[in-house]
């Protein structure tokens, strides 16, 4: 993962594919919710059934995903100093994982981020930036 400080923008860009890989996590559940309507489409003529219930969560489910991914997440990979609110660290069964929150709500995964010492040269980026951590 490559994190790098732009003095003439003013921004932090970010390398690590993340961008990409939001893309397919969204096309797939946008596949699976087109499904799940496929699978449910006649059920006024057929029985509700054990699959058409089996279908009808998993459109839910997919559903509330994609909402997450639009709504709550951020692939920028050049975010601007200002749209910057703090630098969050989180401990999930165990293992880290970190994440810049935006002024806005969202937040930007940094998932290639694997151990607490890049962690910290981060830390010291943004403190010398003027970021809170």
């Amino acid at each position: 993962m490559k994190i790098n400080y732009n003095e003439l923008d003013k921004s932090i860009e970010i390398k690590d594919g993340l961008k990409s890989h939001y893309f397919i996590m969204k096309m797939l559940m946008i596949l699976t919710i087109l499904n799940a309507i496929l699978n449910l489409y006649d059920v006024k003529k057929n029985e509700l059934g054990f699959m058409e219930i089996i279908w009808f969560i998993l459109g839910i489910i997919s559903l509330i995903i994609l909402y997450f991914f639009i709504v709550k997440k951020s692939t920028l990979e050049k975010i601007p100093i200002e749209k910057i609110k703090r630098l969050n660290e989180k401990s999930i069964f165990g293992r880290k994982r970190f994440s810049i929150e935006l002024n806005d709500g969202k937040k930007r995964d940094l998932t290639e981020m694997k151990s607490q010492a890049e962690f910290n040269e981060l830390r010291k980026l943004f403190s010398e930036i003027g970021i809170l951590n």
